[in-house]
């Protein structure tokens, strides 16, 4: 038998998201399926991608012990359209993963944990070159922009790999990329000429092996090819509601007879680590910080195993293959068989359909794109689009000033550079349109599979300036080829007019949102109104009785394209709270002061008939209403509209509580049951009552408030009432965060004792806040400088540090943080 050499292991996670945002708009909407949560990169992000930023490991009661950064111990890879929304919406979270690959390069001489990723996660094999260039040009541009190095490896969507896609990847410097045991072919030796078939998924997954290029073999890239039956039992088999259980099956892939130092390595979808598995972050985190050394394992990832054990084996790989396709890549193309989520009965041969549909308007805009980009690129039109990323990086004016300076023609008009910004985004929305998501599951009705059409309708949208072809027209008859396996849906045009078309979004339309809203908020004269820009040139507003006319002159310019549209509207608003808004281009400035004045002076002296008949006639038929501005924008509008009436409930929703409580209390003294009708005003007065209480607070709480939020407590205690207090927890959570962070700065006693007061208040206030963050705070930042206080009172203890110490401590003990250690140390200091 041979002598066993070490054991490393490498455990990658691949995070990913499709990039969600309304093409119109740059903005995720609202998504009613991932309730509770805004939608669904907001939901994984909080079951997921942050815990493994912040893992617990806890003790026996629950206390934590250690707070593990996952990101620093794993190989991870992150969409990039992903990264950009956590950026904005999770910073935090975000700058903690950049962290962690920092610290990983310095624990593994050099290589970083994090790898790139082809950028909006399309299947490569079934892409033309153009596109696989642009993927992974924009891929390893986001990468350095983010991580500020350059990648080293890179992970393929789906792992789908042909030839061309690697050869791709050796020509922009990428070292090596992750496949499944089921991609290898065949391997042999460097020198031998015989190959060992591994076909059927047998291949040794424990060392990396060289892919030399089938169109010039003096380049090749190194593949791994990760260990299929462990990664299966992740993602399967529950192996993450127990660490112990965890590291066990990872020691499995650990063989006697390998005489090299072998690599153990794992690669699932990085959301088994919290969403698919809830609290695998933590059975990780237990199996990376402690368990793996315990077990002679050496964490690495594989940049630093390749430079340090780069292998003498030779593999070959099946042409269009994948790792969740049985079939190669049908599952992208095909009805193969492999879907997710479906019915019995539902088959999947929408999807040739599909990316028939797809393919067309690709391969039609593509001649846009070289004719029109003639006209105003002063480079090759490719290698334009493959610097478009800046852009996408950085959307800000002076950015787009820079790169058209760069590769636009000098010389050209405003209106010829916006065409040049146009032309750009219809590429970036046909790449958008490749999502390997719109295909992945059962059915063409999906949020997914609507989403891609979603791109492909701006894309069609902004060639309709370049051609007088109808796009959209052959577009469709293509995609009625596509039948729903819901009956009522019909076929793919169906679905494209039914959930598509209302998505599409005009300058006239984000013209009405601004104006409606200027009813109810305050504008500048510049403001942002989602991906655009909102110029106030003029703006008049008159009432009459309980009515409203509005006009205004307004300029709205594109972020994206900056491309300028310059319109005049008029709003009513009716007493009852319904708006009629019409809207038109402006042409000059006498043709509108004379506009204004004439509706104004009709609006002011004549009947609402006679104004909307104005309106017609000054603006045309065509007028929008509360249902044509997005649905939040709706929302929140509406909120404001039933501010009254809903004042007007909570009163006597309050009466009926005050005046009813009495004889409640005697029905409860003779065991009668509270009526429902009675419990729900109880609740609502009862938790409005209690909100408002605390509303005003900034940390101190009088102790008159104090008592009348006990007697609150007593009164739904009594009746077996729950108070919704989530107003107040909030609040209250925030403070205990803002308090600690104050703490960590001035780092005295002072401020010690304000968060204990502060835990005191919640105590007796009976609140429930969510004190995570406030952990990660307290454990990164406050807990480890206990340590140092102690080591500066060896030799002569100071009281007022030892005061200090105890606060800090109690701190951590109100914060379920195991301080066991410090206060053995701290005791020892005292005696």
């Amino acid at each position: 038998m041979a002598e066993t050499k070490e054991k490393f292991l490498t455990i990658h996670g691949h995070f990913y998201q499709p990039p969600r945002e309304n093409p119109w708009l740059e903005a995720i909407e609202l998504q009613d399926s991932a309730l509770p949560y805004h939608d669904w990169n907001e939901r994984i992000c909080k079951e997921c991608y942050n815990p493994n930023s912040v893992s617990r490991i806890v003790d026996s009661r629950n206390r934590i012990l250690d707070i593990v950064n996952n990101y620093e111990y794993m190989s991870f890879n992150f969409g990039p359209t992903l990264l950009s929304w956590m950026e904005e919406f999770a910073p935090l979270t975000y700058e903690r993963i950049i962290k962690a690959d920092i610290e990983s390069i310095q624990n593994h001489n050099g290589h970083g944990n994090a790898m790139a990723q082809v950028y909006n996660h399309i299947i490569m094999p079934l892409a033309n070159t153009k596109d696989k260039e642009t993927q992974v040009k924009w891929g390893i541009r986001d990468f350095e922009y983010r991580f500020g190095r350059k990648p080293e490896g890179i992970w393929l969507a789906e792992t789908a790999v042909d030839d061309e896609t690697l050869r791709v990847l050796v020509d922009n410097g990428i070292k090596f990329t992750v496949l499944s045991p089921y991609q290898a072919l065949k391997i042999r030796k460097n020198g031998e000429k015989n190959w060992q078939d591994v076909s059927w998924g047998n291949i040794d997954p424990a060392r990396s092996y060289e892919y030399k290029i089938k169109s010039d073999p003096t380049k090749s890239i190194d593949l791994f090819f990760y260990d299929g039956a462990i990664s299966r039992s992740v993602a399967f088999d529950e192996l993450l509601v127990d660490g112990n259980k965890f590291i066990k099956r990872l020691k499995e892939g650990v063989s006697e007879v390998r005489d090299y130092p072998q690599l153990i390595n794992i690669a699932t979808d990085g959301e088994s680590y919290g969403h698919h598995t809830k609290f695998g972050d933590m059975a990780l985190s237990y199996v990376l910080k402690i368990k793996a050394e315990d077990e002679g394992f050496k964490i690495t990832n594989y940049a630093e195993y390749l430079d340090k054990y780069k292998s003498d084996y030779e593999a070959d790989i099946k042409q269009a293959s994948s790792w969740s396709c049985f079939h190669g890549v049908g599952r992208w193309k095909e009805d193969c068989g492999c879907s997710t989520g479906g019915h019995p009965g539902w088959n999947q041969k929408w999807r040739s359909h599909l990316r028939n549909a797809l393919d067309y308007l690709r391969d039609e805009l593509i001649k846009v794109y070289e004719k029109e980009g003639a006209k105003y690129f002063n480079t090759d039109v490719w290698d334009v689009r493959n610097n478009y990323i800046e852009v996408i990086l950085d959307r800000s004016y002076s950015n787009i000033k820079k790169f058209q300076k760069q590769h636009f023609k000098p010389d050209l008009t405003e209106e010829e550079r916006v065409k040049g910004m146009e032309l750009l985004e219809i590429q970036r929305q046909t790449m958008l349109m490749y999502t390997s998501c719109g295909w992945f599951f059962s059915e063409i009705s999906g949020i997914e599979t609507v989403q891609i059409m979603k791109y492909a309708a701006r894309a069609m949208q902004l060639a309709a300036r370049f051609s007088d072809v109808d796009y959209e027209k052959r577009f469709l008859e293509i995609l009625s080829e596509a039948k729903s396996n819901i009956t009522e849906y019909g076929t793919g045009k169906d679905i494209y007019e039914k959930f598509v078309k209302p998505s599409v979004v005009t300058a006239k339309q984000i013209a009405c949102l601004w104006a409606i809203s200027s009813l109810y908020q305050d504008f500048e004269d510049e403001e942002d109104v989602y991906c655009y820009t909102v110029r106030r040139n003029d703006y008049q507003k008159v009432q009459k009785g309980n009515a409203t006319l509005v006009t205004g002159n307004i300029e709205i310019r594109s972020k994206v394209t900056l491309q300028k549209a310059n319109l005049v509207f008029a709003l009513m608003q009716y007493a009852g709270g319904d708006f009629h808004c019409a809207i038109k281009e402006f042409s000059t400035s006498a043709e509108y002061q004379e506009l204004k004045t004439s509706l104004i002076k009709t609006f002011m002296l004549n009947s609402l008939t006679e104004i909307i008949r104005t309106l017609d006639e000054k603006f045309g038929k065509e007028y929008f209403t509360l249902k044509d501005i997005f649905i939040e924008e709706r929302k929140k509008i509406l909120q404001i509209l039933l501010k009254d009436q809903l004042e007007k409930f909570a009163n006597t929703y309050r009466e009926m509580y005050d005046q009813g409580k009495g004889s409640i209390y005697h029905m409860q003294n003779l065991g009668l049951e509270i009526p429902n009708e009675f419990k729900i005003s109880a609740q609502y007065a009862m938790s409005r009552r209690y909100n408002e209480l605390l509303s005003h607070s900034d940390g101190f709480v009088e102790k008159t408030v104090i008592q009348q939020i006990a007697d609150i407590n007593f009164e739904a205690s009594k009746m077996n009432i729950q108070i919704d207090k989530t107003p107040s927890n909030n609040s209250f959570g925030k403070r205990i965060i803002t308090n600690l962070n104050r703490l960590t700065k001035s780092f005295e006693i002072q401020q010690a004792d304000a968060v204990l007061e502060l835990f005191d208040i919640i105590e007796k206030l009976e609140l429930q806040i969510d004190i995570a963050e406030a952990q990660n705070i307290y454990y990164n930042k406050i807990y480890h400088r206990i340590g140092d206080i102690i080591e500066n009172n060896l030799e002569s203890p100071k009281d007022k540090d030892l005061k200090f110490i105890n606060l800090l401590l109690e701190i951590g003990t109100r914060l379920n943080i195991n301080v066991d250690f410090y206060k053995s140390k701290i005791t020892k200091l005292v005696w």
